[in-house]
This record gives structure tokens, C-alpha cells and sequence, in this order.
């Protein structure tokens, strides 16, 4: 039996280092102002009423989330972990889940390590909120995380507390990091971790990073399935032809837990920098899931429902 997963994005909610994009921004101020930027572009998404333009710091709203996400078999999510040098941010929904008794879903966490740009640029030049990476920055991170591993609602892998790393190629102290995991973790009570890399930008065998397995990260792109020609904005791609490609992939001589998508469309965050996708199908990603049946666990980004 599979295992969906949901990756979930704690954006909403306002905190002050958000202030660079405007005073009081969370990320319903790109999903409200977004417009359609070619023909037959399906923006802007209108949260449904049931929701609406929710703020993730209220505890009502985030039960009434996950009781929808369980009703509609998303039994687990993966939340966003953002710990900048020993700094958390936007984890207030994630205190607030992590105490919760009303809440069923099981959880683990993925640290989203790399710097913060102003997402509006087309290009990163200097970061607003930058990262460090030292020894002491990973048992930070791992100390401040075992208030989580002690949930009996965290998922295990063969007991152990899955952790996930968004793109761990660019932490330049990954395999260093993974070590000192380990040793606090047992040192806390925790005897060991599963730890899993997300392969964002690239891939590779997770004994190179100190990792037990890899988490594929959709989608996955394809020039030859753009849409768009060259030097159109925003560049446009076909799902079904992007879906069909994950599906031939190689099957790696590691684990790799397989990651599906509903759809993408990030230009209301990017505007014409952005990509989305066209021809979304469900009937596809429905005929898609015996593909993925190698793998226990699936993850799947988490998406707002809309009108």
C-alpha cells in the first residue's frame, strides 16, 4: 500500500523578514494579484469559501485543513523546515500542529536550508536572509528538531525519524552534517535517523551525502516537452508529455521515493519568470499511480483548494 505524502508550504502567514516584498506580505499577495499571462492561463486560483484566504497561524484553520486533507486520504504531510543559522522561521503552524490533539495526520519535516532572494528578480544576487554552515549550526538545527521527532505522529522508517534535506548538493558540509545528526540523535534518545535527500536539482547515490535514501522532486524538466519557443515568458510546459518522461526514468541502484505532481504554476510568485503547466490531467496522474507502487511512500506537492 502507498503512503501520499504532501509537501506543504508554510508561507501563510505574515512574519516581519517577509516585509521585503511589502508590509504584512504572505504568499495570498502573489496568489491575489496574479493574472492570466497567455491565452487559456487558468489565473488567478480563488481559495474555496470553506478556507478562503486562510491565515496558517490559527489553530482553527489549520485543524480544519488536515481534517479536509484526511477525509481526502492525505493522511501525512511534509512541512517545510526553514532554520537559517540556528534561526527558525515560519515554523508558528508548525508549534501549533506538533501540539495539536485534534489533529491525525502524520508528519515529517524537510529543512529548506538555501538563502532567501527576493523571489520577484530574475536573478539571485544577494541574499536578504543567508545561511551558514558550520558544526555548531547542525546541532542547532538537530537539537531544535527533536521536539518534533518526539511526536508519535512523525513518520518512521523501521523506527527511525524520517528527516528529509531540500537540494543537500548545496550545503558544502552535507556528509559533515548527516555525521553530527547522528551522533545527537542517539545522544537524545533517538538511536538513529532515516535521513533523505530531495533531488531538486540533481541526483545522486544518498552514501555520497551520509543519506539513507533520495526523495524525487517533481517536475521534472524536459526541454523537449516546452510548449513555449524560445525566449517566450513565461515558458510553458505539457504535463502529460512531463508525467510520461518520470515514468521511464532508470530505477536507480538506491532507494529513491517517487514524487508525483497534480500540476505547477508558479508565476504568481515569479510572473513571467515563472513556468507552468499545461494539459493537467487527473485521468493522466490516476493511470500514473500503479507506476508508482515500487516505493512505500509517494510524495505529492500539497495545493489550496479553489472555487
Amino acid at each position: 500500500m502507498i503512503k501520499a505524502i504532501a509537501f506543504y508550504l508554510p508561507q501563510f502567514h505574515v512574519i516581519p523578514e517577509n516585509d521585503i516584498y511589502g508590509k504584512n506580505f504572505t504568499e495570498w499577495c502573489n496568489v491575489q494579484r496574479a493574472v492570466p499571462l497567455y491565452g487559456g492561463h487558468a489565473q488567478p486560483h480563488i481559495p474555496h469559501s470553506i478556507l478562503g484566504y486562510y491565515d496558517l497561524t490559527d489553530e482553527k484553520i489549520l485543524t480544519k485543513q488536515h481534517h479536509i486533507a484526511w477525509d481526502n486520504n492525505v493522511t501525512a504531510f511534509c512541512y517545510y523546515y526553514y532554520n537559517m543559522a540556528g534561526r527558525t522561521l515560519l515554523d508558528t503552524p508548525l508549534h501549533i500542529i506538533n501540539k495539536s490533539r485534534l489533529i491525525r495526520n502524520e508528519f515529517c519535516l524537510c529543512w529548506a536550508h538555501e538563502c532567501w532572494y527576493d523571489n520577484t528578480q530574475p536573478q539571485r544576487i544577494k541574499p536578504f536572509i543567508a545561511q551558514e554552515y558550520s558544526p555548531e549550526n547542525a546541532r542547532k538545527i538537530i537539537r531544535d528538531l527533536a521536539q518534533y521527532f518526539d511526536n508519535p505522529r512523525h513518520l518512521r522508517i523501521d523506527g527511525k525519524p524520517l528527516l528529509l534535506v531540500f537540494a543537500p548538493e548545496r550545503n558544502p558540509r552535507m556528509p559533515e552534517y548527516s555525521q553530527i545528526w547522528r551522533e545527537e540523535a542517539w545522544a537524545m534518545g533517538h538511536t538513529e535517523l532515516c535521513l533523505a535527500g530531495v533531488e531538486c536539482h540533481v541526483g545522486q547515490h544518498p552514501a555520497n551525502l551520509g543519506f539513507d535514501v533520495m526523495v524525487e522532486f517533481a517536475p521534472n524538466l524536459n526541454p523537449m516537452n516546452m510548449l513555449s519557443i524560445e525566449g517566450e515568458e513565461p515558458r510553458r510546459f505539457d504535463y502529460v508529455a512531463t508525467v510520461q518522461d518520470m515514468l521511464l526514468k532508470e530505477t536507480p541502484d538506491y532507494t529513491r521515493l517517487r514524487c508525483a505532481f497534480p500540476g505547477w504554476d508558479n508565476t504568481p510568485r515569479r510572473g513571467r519568470h515563472g513556468l507552468s503547466f499545461e494539459r493537467t490531467s487527473m485521468d493522466c496522474r490516476g493511470a500514473a499511480s500503479p507506476f508508482y507502487c515500487n516505493t512505500s511512500l509517494t510524495f505529492t506537492p500539497w495545493f489550496i483548494p479553489v472555487q
